[in-house]
């Protein structure tokens, strides 16, 4: 009997129960069709930027043809047979045989499932969700990832993510890929340097062979923004590498394998809002793009960050969202925003929020000033774990206005004193900065976020990352109520150590971290010089 394609699709994912591979006979479903090129789904699916109507979907083609195509079908079963929607994505050699679509027409806050189909393969099958509608006072479940560097270990944070019940949303808040090479002669081995669009494809790739990162991507729609990994280390504007032509490469290989669709009046942006309905308003950043730097923490001149246009926009979306009654505003935000070093030391974090001090300022001053409530910072770039209560000007009798949770990496190395992170350093960051009340740079996961119209609970997730199946636990826990902003810390072993031990354990930590931003400023100064001599040449 011959069967037909959607009872072939059906069929299997009935025997992969969901997984990643279906059968090879699977192939064989497809109907003639001279829009549907052939090529194998090697690298999975994905999708992402979720509305109450529309979702973003990814896939990519394994194929010699330069030009090809594929179907995709949306529909409200894991077997597809509820069929919803279908549509057919051309693609080719040009933008690296990806296949992106946005499906609209969708029902809010709902579930779909989701197949890619070529003239010889049946992707995996897909899971998704769009957004609640825009009055929905439903709980929200975020998680938040930063700084994957493929070498350094397996994502064992995102393996144990994609196993959790489907998130709202996966954000992913920068250094998605590293552009150099490492691990030679390990299985983690990442041979490729990046710096034209074909190694940054290359590399994309080679990261989405990891287990934990493509089963994230299929079962949970995801949000990406970059930092500067995905490009070159701590690149600006007016660096004398990487050229223009280089940071392009790098911007459109990251929207070719990205489940995120382009703006028309600008093809690389990528801030945006993404609301969940009125518990939650996401508000993705991008502190790389036009900011004018390198930044200098002891200089208090205005100098762009996140830049005018996408400030003035970030505040009116923020005012928007307190107008509408909307809970908590989360801000997917590359850096720290509060400072982490001793007042002395010239030069350190010149790279973050700390080096553009006036902007920062101007924002959570406008955040106080205009009755703002709700607003998290979910944070990477620095591979710690942080939580932080933020004012304007940190100053110990000012009423915090935001609080700043930094979510830890998922592989990159806490290397806070340039060696592998051996010391517990939090009773010493904690003596020069009273508003962060919690810091580990010791261990690797993610962060999850529970939010309802009530409160947020903000869980630090963490495991061991030289195997993929490791256990992941966790390690710390916050719970934060609506209107306020700062937290309780509900699992703090530490804090019940003797205060002498404390006491001295803070001292020695004081002087080590002293020693690294010596270390941070040295580097920096020496960058500065090496911008200033290419711009007099």
């Amino acid at each position: 009997m011959q069967r037909t394609r959607r009872e072939l699709i059906a069929g299997a994912t009935a025997l992969a129960g969901l997984a990643a591979v279906p059968p090879a006979w699977a192939g064989r479903l497809l109907q003639s069709d001279p829009r549907l090129g052939p090529g194998r789904f090697a690298d999975s699916v994905a999708s992402g930027d979720p509305s109450p109507t529309e979702i973003s979907l990814w896939s990519r083609l394994t194929t010699d043809r330069p030009r090809s195509g594929a179907r995709v079908i949306v529909a409200r079963d894991p077997g597809l047979r509820d069929v919803v929607a279908t549509a057919i994505v051309p693609t080719g050699a040009a933008m690296g045989h990806c296949l992106k679509t946005r499906i609209g027409g969708l029902e809010p806050g709902t579930v779909y499932h989701y197949a890619w189909e070529s003239g010889d393969d049946v992707s995996p099958v897909g899971r998704t969700r769009t957004a609640n509608p825009a009055d929905s006072r439903e709980r929200i479940s975020l998680a938040v990832n930063s700084c994957q560097n493929f070498d350094e270990g397996y994502f064992t944070g995102h393996t144990h993510a994609a196993a959790q019940p489907l998130h709202d949303l996966v954000l992913f808040t920068g250094d998605y890929t590293y552009e150099t090479d490492g691990g030679a002669g390990t299985d983690r081995a990442d041979p490729i340097d990046s710096n034209d669009i074909g190694s940054y494809r290359e590399k994309l790739r080679l990261y989405r062979t990891d287990a934990g990162l493509r089963e994230l991507h299929r079962l949970h729609p995801c949000a990406h923004i970059w930092d500067d990994h995905e490009v070159a280390n701590d690149y600006t504007d007016n660096a004398p590498a990487p050229s223009p032509l280089q940071r392009a490469a790098a911007y459109r290989a990251s929207f070719e394998w990205l489940p995120r669709m382009t703006f028309p009046e600008d093809r690389f942006r990528i801030y945006k809002p993404l609301p969940l309905g009125r518990t939650v308003e996401v508000l993705t950043l991008d502190e790389r793009q036009y900011r004018i730097g390198p930044g200098d923490r002891d200089d208090q001149r205005y100098r762009p960050f996140l830049g005018r246009t996408q400030l003035d926009w970030l505040k009116d979306r923020l005012a928007r969202a307190q107008a509408a009654g909307t809970t908590w505003k989360v801000l997917a935000n590359q850096h720290p925003v509060e400072p982490l070093s001793p007042a002395n030391q010239t030069g350190a974090q010149d790279d973050e929020w700390e080096g553009f001090q006036a902007e920062r300022r101007e924002l959570l001053t406008f955040i106080r000033d205009a009755g703002i409530k709700g607003v998290v910072f979910v944070t990477g770039d620095i591979h710690v774990f942080i939580a932080s209560e933020l004012s304007p000007g940190f100053g110990p009798a000012e009423r915090s206005v935001a609080v700043d949770y930094v979510c830890g990496s998922i592989t990159s190395n806490g290397d806070i004193a340039g060696e592998p992170p051996e010391a517990d350093l939090e009773p010493g960051v904690r003596a020069f900065n009273p508003y962060v009340k919690q810091f580990e740079n010791r261990v690797r996961g993610y962060g999850a976020l529970d939010l309802t119209d009530e409160r947020l609970v903000t869980e630090y997730r963490s495991g061991p990352i030289d195997r993929p199946d490791a256990e992941v636990k966790v390690i710390e826990r916050f719970t934060q109520q609506a209107g306020e902003a700062v937290f309780d810390r509900e699992s703090n072993p530490r804090q019940r150590a003797g205060q002498a031990r404390v006491a001295a354990r803070a001292a020695r930590e004081a002087g080590q971290i002293e020693r690294v931003r010596r270390k941070r400023s040295r580097r920096a100064r020496r960058r500065r010089a090496s911008v200033a001599a290419a711009q007099r040449s």
